[in-house]
C-alpha cells in the first residue's frame, strides 16, 4: 500500500513539474502580426476599402497575462462627404500603442482572450471634389491630426506548437474625435473602426 502511494505521489510530482515547466517555457518575448478587415466610421466622411495591419513585440509575464507594444497602420479610400457625395481621396493613419491581454484556459490548445489598450497616432486626410448644391465650389481637405486612441479586443488563439500561435477575433478601435480642416471650414466627425483580424504570434526558441 505504501509503495503504491509512493509511486502515485512520485508520478503526480513528475506531472506537476512537467506542467510547471511547460507553463514557464511559455513566458518571455514573442513577435506578433495582425491583418485586419476594417469598417471605418467618421460620420461625415464616407470610407471604402478599409484595411489595417499591425506588428507587435510582446511579453508573457504570467500564465494568463501578456503585454504588447504595437505599431499599426490603417488606410482607406474616401468615397464621399456629407454635402459633397462625389468627393474622392485617401485616409491614412499610423499608430503606436500598448495593449494588455488576458488569456483563458491556460495550458489548452484553444485559448480565448480579451484585451485593451491605449496609444497615439497620426491621421492624414486628403480629399477633393465638388459640393452637391454648387458644383463650381470645390471642397478641398488636406489635414494631419495627432490623436490618442483606445481599443478593446475579443478573440481566441490556437497554440500550434511551442513557438507558433494562430488567432482571430474582433477589435473596436477609436481615435479621439477631431475636426478635419478644409477650405469650407472644419468638418466635425468621429474616427472609429470595427475590425475583424487574423493574427500570428511567434516565440523565438532562445
Amino acid at each position: 500500500m505504501m509503495i503504491r502511494f509512493a509511486l502515485a505521489a512520485s508520478t503526480a510530482l513528475i506531472l506537476a513539474g512537467t506542467c510547471s515547466a511547460q507553463t514557464e517555457d511559455e513566458d518571455g518575448l514573442y513577435l506578433g502580426f495582425r491583418g485586419y478587415g476594417a469598417i471605418n466610421d467618421q460620420n461625415n466622411l464616407i470610407f471604402a476599402a478599409s484595411r489595417e495591419f499591425g506588428a507587435a513585440v510582446g511579453y508573457r509575464f504570467a500564465d494568463v497575462w501578456r503585454v504588447e507594444a504595437e505599431y499599426s497602420r490603417r488606410w482607406a479610400k474616401i468615397q464621399g462627404l456629407n454635402g459633397a457625395k462625389t468627393v474622392r481621396g485617401d485616409f491614412d493613419a499610423h499608430a503606436l500603442g500598448l495593449h494588455v491581454f488576458h488569456d483563458f484556459r491556460p495550458g489548452k490548445k484553444l485559448r480565448p482572450f480579451v484585451g485593451a489598450g491605449l496609444g497615439g497616432g497620426i491621421l492624414d486626410f486628403d480629399f477633393k471634389g465638388p459640393a452637391d448644391n454648387d458644383p463650381s465650389l470645390i471642397v478641398i481637405g488636406n489635414d494631419t491630426n495627432i490623436s490618442s486612441y483606445g481599443n478593446v479586443f475579443l478573440g481566441s488563439t490556437y497554440h500550434i506548437n511551442s513557438q507558433l500561435r494562430l488567432g482571430g477575433g474582433f477589435e473596436y478601435f477609436t481615435f479621439t474625435d477631431q475636426a478635419v480642416e478644409s477650405n469650407i471650414g472644419d468638418i466635425d466627425g468621429i474616427n472609429r473602426s470595427y475590425n475583424f483580424f487574423v493574427s500570428l504570434r511567434w516565440r523565438p526558441d532562445f
